[in-house]
């Protein structure tokens, strides 16, 4: 077969290829009607490579690992925070003046230090000068009425001795004395007029004592008799109040043996050493006294041999003596005065009549003593009517311009 014959051949299978039966077949491809080839079209797709599912794993194994670093960020970025900035050197700087943060009612546990730089000196705002430092006032030099004072402890070292009555008084080998050592502090600087009250006859009624100390302000001085029942529980227990305690001795009166003063009295007819027996088995009977007294010795106290050896006596033993004046004509603190010995008078019994309008008047006669003379001494009972007047007029007096003050504060200020 020749060339030409061969090249007719071909021709026309050629214009079929490409006629008009292939543009019809892609027209209907494209248009997805040509449903004979579409099984042909999947047939023609290829199953993925091992490389390809190998990427396609890859991407999802990282999809799935961003998706939950995302969400443990968003539950843990503060805590995240805080220890990346612990992390960070940081310095902090005080500022002279400044006040300290208030710390927070409840911090949290993993709370961090912010850091903090320090900002150019130019930048700072001026540190707020300190508070003023204002002075206190100084105290005033009195001592309030009802201003707890802690007495020396009874009995104190070296200022007592054992005898066959009990403990004694007596004065330190240091020169310290009992009326000084048991005395309730009042300020020796206080100017003011001053007035001391009295209230004897103490112990003789448990009900009595009780209720005087618990209504009395502690700057009334006490005098126990030392025949009272329970005396030194009484004594302790005013001291522990603050009140300043002596004894009240028991002395002939003028009608006795009529009117009985009590056991171990000091009687003018006995001998100086029976009496001197007596008055050391009062003394014996306590302890943190700073003298004695007798409202009842108004026969005694006007016997100057009776009262000589009872002034020694205190001389020796360091104490003081308020002569209450039972009888006028007591020579009692004038004995004392000249022996040396720390005395006080009474200038007024408050309550001799219990009306209250009698006790007011009384006091009111102790001011005017006291602004006269620098120093009054009022003497009484634990009488109730006594206690209430007595708890009255303190609320006014230091307005008055006087001092409610212990006996001891008045010692030897009065005139014979």
């Amino acid at each position: 077969m020749n060339a030409a014959a061969l090249l007719g051949r071909l021709k026309p299978a050629k214009r079929e290829r490409s006629g008009p039966g292939l543009l019809a077949r892609l027209r209907r491809r494209k248009a997805g009607g040509d449903s004979d080839d579409a099984p042909r079209a999947r047939k023609e797709r290829r199953p993925l490579s091992p490389l390809a599912k190998r990427l396609l794993g890859a991407y999802a194994v990282l999809a799935l690992g961003l998706g939950g670093l995302a969400g443990w960020l968003a539950m843990n970025a503060e805590h995240t925070t805080e220890a990346w900035q612990a992390a960070i050197p940081r310095v902090e700087v005080a500022v002279k003046g400044a006040q300290p943060p208030t710390p927070p009612a409840a911090p949290p546990a993993a709370t961090a230090a912010v850091p903090v730089q320090p900002a150019p000196p130019t930048a700072s705002p001026p540190a707020a000068p300190p508070p003023p430092v204002v002075a206190a006032p100084p105290p005033p030099l009195a001592v309030a009425v009802n201003e707890p004072v802690t007495l020396a402890p009874a009995p104190v070292p070296g200022l007592v001795e054992d005898s066959r009555n009990g403990p004694l008084p007596r004065i330190a080998e240091d020169g310290r004395r009992p009326w000084q050592v048991y005395a309730r502090p009042f300020p020796a600087a206080d100017r003011r007029p001053r007035i001391a009250i009295v209230l004897a006859e103490m112990g003789i009624s448990g009900v009595t004592t009780g209720n005087a100390l618990q209504k009395l302000p502690p700057t009334i001085t006490l005098a126990f008799v030392p025949y009272a029942e329970r005396l030194d529980n009484w004594v302790e227990r005013a001291r522990g109040k603050g009140h300043e305690v002596m004894l009240s001795i028991p002395m002939e009166p003028q009608d006795y043996p009529r009117n009985d003063p009590g056991p171990n009295a000091l009687l003018s007819m006995l001998p100086p050493e029976r009496n001197m027996e007596r008055l050391e088995w009062s003394l014996g009977k306590a302890v943190g006294y700073v003298g004695i007294t007798s409202t009842t010795g108004s026969k005694f106290t006007a016997n100057p041999d009776a009262v000589n050896p009872v002034i020694a006596a205190m001389k020796a033993r360091g104490l003081m003596v308020l002569d209450a004046r039972a009888n006028p004509r007591s020579v009692a603190g004038t004995l004392a005065g000249q022996a040396g010995v720390p005395r006080a008078f009474a200038d007024r019994v408050i309550d001799r009549d219990l009306s209250r309008g009698a006790i007011d008047d009384q006091l009111a006669e102790l001011e005017a003593i006291a602004k006269a003379n620098g120093a009054a001494v009022g003497i009484g009972a634990p009488y109730p009517s006594t206690i209430e007047r007595i708890n009255l007029w303190l609320t006014g007096l230091a307005d008055r311009g006087i001092a409610i003050v212990p006996v001891s504060a008045v010692a030897n200020m009065q005139k014979q």
